[in-house]
């Protein structure tokens, strides 16, 4: 993208590839008025009723056909999408008629839009920040209503909105080690500093609860992969059924009927979680059952979650033993199941005990689905680290913002220790400084050779 023009009017189709009832064609640019004066004709000309619909047909510049039936707007600079002039032409949803415009639109002196472009001018424009067009890109990526919700709030700007009084509090502090600097006899006394240690400490809580909202906000954005597992016929596909509310796995009374893997995509909380239902682990001569142990175990390494299955109405066997050593460093959740019949909870406790499990194990039935929101609720929080409010209206979804934040908390965190052991303004200074560049890097403030290319070649082409 760096080595397209932003001189240039672009044209693109706007709206999702396949066959609908409606297609968009967008372009932006200085010339927009001059190609659609010879590609659309209706009873008034666009510029006459700017955001408004005007009906007309669009005509072949070169035959003078007409090829569709459509609502054409015009949105004047700056007050649109893009901060410059904008048109939009609603069309037939037929594929060949959405190319046939752009074409068209091509040949009266058009060029294709890159991917993001139409976002990416709307940035350079100041119409919106970076954040702003990450939010777009995450909506029109978004598969659940909470990953759109979050999704939404950042296109109207939230974290830049969240973040704006902490870069006003550096600048604060500063201007004030500026002054020390720049006037001599005005030294930090030791109260001064003290109290500069304070602001600098409250800042860095204030960031570092941002920063940890991103294990939540990463799972959001990319899902989990939750692996089930424990011995044959302890309930594993009768609780993966559960969960999905879907017969979609085969549950028989008999031991070693899931031979393979299966996946299914639920959501909860918001989050989408990619369960993995497995076959049961134990020694088994059969070989076809063992390849599917096998493949239990790649399930397991890969997960971030494990769910392990027990059965409440049978002792703890050896086997589920040696597997909770080889989980012992993963993040594990026990779903005891068939809780309706008869059992014992002190043994499931002092397993949980024993293997120093964080969290105590959940009683479930898969049958008569006791339980199973408590479960929903564990996997969350297993998600979350236990402290984020799975309605919370900010998470860190984005990685490039986390390592920004990461980086803006550790340069505090420097300033603060230099002003404690007493070094002179300067050296806490250079480090507020870099604090208030990694905040900018964010929004886009600051710039960095090279990241709008990586962000914005990840948009779909026509936004």
């Amino acid at each position: 993208m760096s080595n397209t023009s932003f001189q240039d009017t672009i044209v693109a189709i706007s709206s999702p590839p396949g066959r609908g009832a409606v297609g968009m064609v967008r372009l932006s640019g200085p010339a927009v008025l001059p190609i659609s004066e010879r590609l659309f004709q209706a009873a008034r000309p666009l510029q006459a009723t700017p955001f408004r619909m005007v009906h007309g047909n669009l005509v072949d510049p070169e035959t003078n056909h007409v090829f569709d039936d459509v609502l054409g707007v015009f949105f004047p600079t700056p007050r649109s999408f893009t901060g410059e002039d904008v048109v939009e032409f609603h069309c037939h949803g037929a594929p060949i008629v959405l190319q046939q415009a752009v074409q068209c639109a091509l040949r009266l002196g058009a060029r294709p839009a890159t991917p993001g472009e139409f976002t990416m001018r709307a940035f350079l424009n100041q119409r919106i920040n970076l954040t702003q067009a990450e939010g777009i890109r995450d909506l029109i990526n978004a598969q659940t209503t909470y990953q759109a919700q979050l999704a939404v709030r950042q296109t109207q700007g939230a974290l830049s909105k969240r973040l704006q009084p902490a870069k006003e509090a550096l600048l604060s502090l500063i201007v004030h080690l500026e002054s020390a600097v720049e006037f001599v006899d005005e030294n930090l006394d030791t109260h001064s500093r003290s109290r500069l240690i304070g602001d600098l400490a409250r800042l860095e809580s204030d960031l570092q609860q941002l920063v940890d909202t991103w294990r939540a906000g990463h799972f959001v954005r990319e899902g989990v992969n939750l692996a089930i597992i424990g011995r044959p016929n302890v309930g594993k596909s009768s609780l993966f059924n559960a969960l999905l509310d879907s017969e979609r796995a085969i549950v028989t009374h008999l031991p070693g009927t899931t031979r393979d893997t299966l996946t299914e995509t639920v959501t909860i909380s918001g989050l989408p979680v990619h369960l993995v239902d497995t076959a049961g682990i134990r020694a088994t001569t059969d070989l076809v059952e063992q390849i599917g142990v096998e493949r239990t175990y790649t399930a397991l390494a890969d997960a971030d979650i494990v769910l392990v299955v027990l059965n409440a109405a049978e002792a703890i066997h050896p086997d589920e033993t040696a597997l909770f050593e080889l989980i012992r460093e993963r993040n594990v959740l026990v779903a005891v199941n068939k809780c309706d019949l008869p059992h014992r909870v002190a043994l499931f406790q002092e397993l949980a005990d024993k293997h120093n499990l964080r969290i105590p194990p959940v009683f479930v039935s898969a049958r008569t689905r006791v339980g199973l929101n408590q479960l929903r609720q564990e996997i969350w929080d297993c998600c979350s680290g236990h402290g984020v409010d799975c309605q919370s209206d900010l998470l860190i979804t984005d990685a490039r913002h986390a390592e920004s934040l990461n980086e803006t908390v550790e340069a505090l965190q420097i300033a603060r220790q230099a002003l404690e052991e007493g070094y002179s303004e300067e050296v806490p200074l250079a480090s507020l400084h870099q604090a208030l560049g990694c905040l900018g890097i964010i929004t886009g403030e600051v710039t960095i050779e090279g990241i709008f290319d990586r962000i914005f070649s990840t948009f779909c082409i026509g936004k």
